[in-house]
C-alpha cells in the first residue's frame, strides 16, 4: 500500500504519468505459489468475490460509511496474496479482487474529501489491475481519477486521465466503454469543451445501445451502468459547464441537464441512495441557475431528506453550494427561505 504522504500533493505529469506507464508495461505472469498452508479453495475465492460485490453495494447505498470495513477487506486479500498458496488463475482472481476493493476504497476516500488518500488507493488499484490483466477495472479507476481532478479544479490532469481511461477501455465490454465515455464527458465539460462533451455523450449512447442490442457480458462491478446513471453523469457535466465556464450560461444546456438528472434524483429505490442524493443536489443547482426556484426547492428538499442515510462530505458540500446559490432569493420566496433555513440547520458545519 502506497503511503498517503507520497501522493497527497501530486498533480501534472507526476500524477498522470503512472496512468500511461502501466499500459506500456507487459502484464506480469503470475506464477504458481505453493506454501505450507495449502492452496486457496474455490470456496474462499468465491467468498472474496462476494465480499467485493458487497463492498460495492455498501458504497452505492451508504456512501463512505463502510470505508474502514473495505480497507480491512483489502488487507485480508493482500494477506492471502502474500502468504497463501495458489495457482496462476487463483492469483489473478485475487489481484482482480484487490483492484476492485482499492477502487471502492478510493472512491469512499474521495467521497470523504480525503483526496490524498483517494489518490493512494487509486494508484494501488491500478497496480493490482495490471497484475490481474484487468484493463476494464484499470479504465474505471482512471476515469474516477479524472473526475477527482475536475472536482479539484485540475482540468489539465482531468483531460489527461480521461484520455488514459479511454485508451485502457478500448477493448473493454460496451458497458464499461459507455461508463468511461460518460466520465470523460465531465472532464470536457469542465474544460468548457462543449464539442468534446457532445462527442463523449454520443459515444456513451452508442455503447449503451450496443450493450442492450447484443446483450454484451458486463463485469459484475459494472451492473450499475444503466441509462439512468449515465444520463445523470451527463446532466452533472452540463451543470458544471454552466457554473464554471464564463459565457456558458445557456438556457438550453440547463434544460437538457434537468431532463438528464431527474430520473436518478427522484429514484424511489434504495439501491443507489448516494447517487440519488448527489444528482438531486445537482438538479437543484440546475433549477436555481435557470431561475425555476419552485423546482429547485423540490429537488433540494428531496436531496436533503436522503442525507441521514448517506455518509458523503462531497454531497454535503454540494448541498452547501445549493444553499449559497439559493440564499439571495430567500427574502422574496417563502419556499426558498424555508429550505435555506433547513439546510443551515441540518448540514454539518464546514
Amino acid at each position: 500500500m502506497l503511503t498517503r504522504r507520497t501522493f497527497i500533493a501530486l498533480s501534472g505529469a507526476a500524477l498522470t504519468a503512472p496512468s500511461w506507464q502501466w499500459m506500456d508495461a507487459p502484464t506480469p505472469t503470475l506464477a504458481v505459489v505453493a506454501r505450507d498452508a495449502g492452496p486457496i479453495s474455490e470456496e474462499v475465492l468465491a467468498l472474496v468475490e462476494s465480499i467485493v460485490t458487497g463492498a460495492q453495494r455498501l458504497d452505492d447505498r451508504q456512501g463512505s460509511a463502510a470505508a474502514g470495513f473495505v480497507a480491512d477487506q483489502f488487507a485480508c486479500v493482500a494477506h492471502l496474496l502474500r502468504y497463501a498458496g495458489y495457482d496462476a488463475s487463483a492469483g489473478q482472481r485475487l489481484c482482480a479482487a484487490l483492484a476492485q476493493l482499492a477502487q471502492t476504497a478510493g472512491f469512499m476516500a474521495y467521497d470523504s474529501a480525503c483526496d490524498g488518500e483517494a489518490r493512494c488507493w487509486y494508484l494501488t488499484g491500478l497496480r493490482a489491475a495490471h497484475s490481474a490483466g484487468d484493463r476494464a477495472v484499470a479504465a474505471s479507476i482512471l476515469g474516477l481519477m479524472s473526475n477527482q481532478a475536475t472536482t479539484l479544479g485540475k482540468t489539465g490532469d482531468a483531460l489527461h486521465l480521461a484520455a488514459a481511461a479511454q485508451e485502457a477501455a478500448r477493448d473493454a465490454p460496451s458497458a464499461v466503454r459507455a461508463l468511461i465515455a460518460a466520465r470523460s464527458g465531465l472532464a470536457y465539460a469542465t474544460a468548457g469543451d462543449l464539442a468534446g462533451f457532445q462527442r463523449a455523450r454520443e459515444y456513451t449512447l452508442a455503447m449503451l445501445e450496443r450493450t442492450e442490442r447484443h446483450c454484451d457480458q458486463s463485469p459484475r462491478w459494472a451492473n450499475y451502468v444503466t441509462r439512468t446513471e449515465l444520463d445523470a453523469i451527463a446532466g452533472r457535466s452540463l451543470v458544471a459547464m454552466v457554473r464554471r465556464v464564463p459565457g456558458r450560461r445557456h438556457r438550453y444546456l440547463l434544460t437538457d441537464a434537468e431532463g438528464l438528472l431527474r430520473d436518478r434524483a427522484y429514484d424511489p429505490t434504495q439501491a443507489h441512495r448516494r447517487s440519488a442524493l448527489r444528482h438531486g443536489a445537482w438538479l437543484g443547482l440546475a433549477y436555481t441557475h435557470s431561475g425555476d426556484l419552485d423546482q429547485a426547492v423540490i429537488a433540494g428538499r428531496n436531496a436533503l431528506d436522503r442525507l441521514p442515510a448517506v455518509t458523503s462530505l462531497r454531497c454535503v458540500a454540494l448541498l452547501r453550494e445549493l444553499r449559497d446559490d439559493l440564499a439571495p432569493h430567500a427574502h422574496r420566496d417563502h419556499g426558498v427561505h424555508d429550505l435555506v433555513t433547513d439546510l443551515n440547520r441540518k448540514l454539518p458545519a464546514a
